[in-house]
């Protein structure tokens, strides 16, 4: 296995990564570089930077679905509300920010696929006021607002 290079490696599949999994680590690559080992858990429990997040869809006045992105920046102008929806998400867990950048009175209504909130069935999240944000998660089933900045919900 020596004479391997990791890029012939066979990949993990998702079900089987597990805290205790080893990655190769090339410590001090700047300097004297010399080859380490580290778990998946030690990486998670010992970041040494902020983490920051490139998937952010800014949207305008026209209607989208908002699952695609990790995060979504809306911007309005005017005061005509603009009608969004949020489709089911695709794994356990995964995170959706939904939030208002303008200071228009115009609405982002978000209708929510698979609402866990409540039953209602229409406009379950409405961002009217700058500022104003909506953390969810998906359970593999709905989404269910797990924080929520001045945004209505129903």
């Amino acid at each position: 296995m020596a004479d391997k290079k990791i890029s012939a490696l066979t990949q993990v599949s998702d079900t089987d990564i597990g805290a205790d999994d080893l990655l190769h680590i090339v410590d001090n690559p700047g300097g004297t570089p010399v080859n380490k080992k580290m778990t998946i858990g030690q990486l998670f429990e010992n970041i040494p930077t902020h983490l920051a997040v490139d998937d952010i869809t800014s949207l305008t006045a026209t209607a989208s679905n908002l699952a695609s992105s990790f995060a979504s920046e809306i911007t309005l102008s005017g005061s005509t509300a603009v009608e969004f929806t949020l489709d089911d998400g695709t794994d356990v867990g995964q995170i959706k920010v939904i939030y208002k950048t303008d200071s228009s009175s115009a609405a982002a209504e978000v209708t929510v696929s698979s609402w866990g909130y409540s039953s209602d069935t229409t406009d379950q999240i409405t961002l009217d006021a700058q500022g104003e944000a909506v953390i969810c998660i998906w359970n593999g089933s709905n989404w269910f607002p797990i924080s929520n900045l001045g945004a209505t919900l129903s």
